[in-house]
């Protein structure tokens, strides 16, 4: 028998009992319809999310000065001095003096910790900060923002924010700034436009670019975080205490020092080597280091791994409801076999072989699971486009479209083989019915 005969008699079947037909779809169209809904959430949320940890550091390495505590006890501080052991006398009784934190002199990044890391092969951008509070003066408003002083070289090859209107800094810049989308929009009545002149601690300086707003749902909220206003980090010099001069010995002192390796370098080899070369430099051990390296690489990763297990526990979940779908296709396939038990009998008489009656009722179950799997993710993405849009009005912020590729595939192929499993007991026992048994029954 043809296949084309076979596909026009399994669509009669379904077209005979349209009301069990539809019943039976809808069992589907709900477990299709949930588990499109949340792998494709989570699949934008996962994005979403990476996007702003990307935007945050993404794969830059942070180096901050960090204050390392030694513990020593009381034995080792006091032996050999006469007054300490009158002191741990007296103090006999009092346990929270039984342990000693000693903190050193608090530790600073300097010009030569970058010396120590031009000397790495596998980096090829380095990027200092440094950062200071300051009080902005636009025409007759003021506000107190964040200022972050940057290298104009490398920041712009380093740094994940775009720049919306004007240039980013550049070698040679003196006396302008950058300022981010926020600050030039939203903070006061009258908008900051590019090359104008704001006041910072008193000091004039021309605005020579405004950065682009950050994108997609969770972008109000990476760009909450961070300076308003990026500068030469030599300019921030001059805003130390007002009209005062920041002394010398605190002019190539960082507040933190950001690192790009090259893509072809191997990221966490890097990674050790920077420590590694840091602490001899330093002249401090793993125990005394006075330094702390951050790499956002492994936070990105968990966070990842988070959002799949759950979206994976939800769509197990939502997935019960197929085994429901499934059961009343099984229900449906049995019911047509013994209605069409006597029509089967007469296929068979006039040469109709087993693979062609099988086939037959697996089409018939496959086009019921292939129906309820289309119109099930038609729902399931309209039902994340109507959550997405609604939250995207409570945050403020553009709507963007989502589709899960993977959710689609993934769905499809589930709507066919959960017909195909459901169809396959009635339909094998169907194709073995005797002609002579099915003609006789009634």
């Amino acid at each position: 028998m043809k296949l084309a005969k076979i596909l026009k008699i399994a669509l009669n079947m379904v077209k005979a009992n349209k009301l069990r037909s539809w019943l039976t779809i809808i069992g589907v169209i709900i477990g299709i319809a949930s588990v499109m809904a949340i792998i494709t959430t989570g699949d934008y949320f996962q994005e979403q999310v990476t996007e702003t940890l990307e935007e945050l550091g993404g794969d830059v390495i942070t180096i901050y000065p960090s204050t390392p505590f030694l513990v020593s006890s009381e034995e080792d501080v006091g032996e050999g001095d006469s007054t300490t052991a009158e002191t741990d006398e007296g103090s006999e009784n009092d346990t929270s003096a039984s342990m000693l934190f000693e903190s050193e002199t608090e530790p600073e990044l300097t010009m030569m910790d970058i010396l120590t890391l031009r000397r790495i092969r596998a980096i090829e951008y380095i990027n200092v900060n440094v950062d200071s509070g300051a009080e902005l003066k636009f025409g007759s408003e003021s506000t107190s923002i964040w200022v972050r002083g940057v290298d104009p070289g490398s920041w712009p090859k380093i740094t994940k924010k775009k720049v919306g209107e004007g240039r980013m800094l550049a070698p040679g810049d003196r006396e302008v700034v950058v300022i981010s989308n926020e600050l030039a929009k939203d903070t006061f009545e009258r908008e900051i436009r590019l090359n104008q002149m704001i006041l910072l601690n008193g000091r004039s300086y021309r605005v020579v670019g405004i950065l682009a707003k950050d994108g997609g749902l969770l972008g109000s909220v990476g760009g909450s975080f961070g300076a308003s206003v990026y500068m030469p980090y030599q300019e921030v010099n001059s805003l130390w205490n007002g009209d005062e001069e920041m002394p010398e010995r605190e002019r190539d002192v960082f507040g933190s020092i950001e690192i790009k390796v090259y893509k072809e370098a191997d990221y966490d080899s890097a990674l050790e080597e920077i420590k590694s070369k840091l602490r001899i430099s330093r002249k401090v051990t793993e125990d005394t280091q006075d330094f702390y390296v951050y790499s956002p690489k492994e936070d990105i990763e968990s966070v990842q791994k988070l959002i799949n297990g759950l979206t994976a526990f939800l769509a197990f979940i939502a997935g019960i409801s197929l085994l429901v779908g499934s059961t009343g296709i099984a229900n449906t396939m049995f019911t047509s076999v013994l209605e069409k038990t006597k029509e089967i009998g007469i296929m068979k008489a006039i040469g109709a072989k087993n693979s062609d009656i099988m086939l037959i009722f697996l089409c018939n179950a496959a086009m019921i699971g292939l129906v309820g799997g289309i119109i099930g993710m038609l729902l399931g993405t309209a039902a994340v486009q109507v959550i997405l849009f609604l939250i995207s009005i409570k945050m403020n912020v553009s709507f963007e479209f989502a589709l899960s590729l993977k959710g689609t595939l993934i769905a499809t192929l589930v709507s066919i083989i959960v017909g195909l499993v459901a169809g396959l007991v009635p339909a094998k026992n169907a194709s073995e019915l005797k002609p002579v048994d099915a003609l006789r029954y009634e």
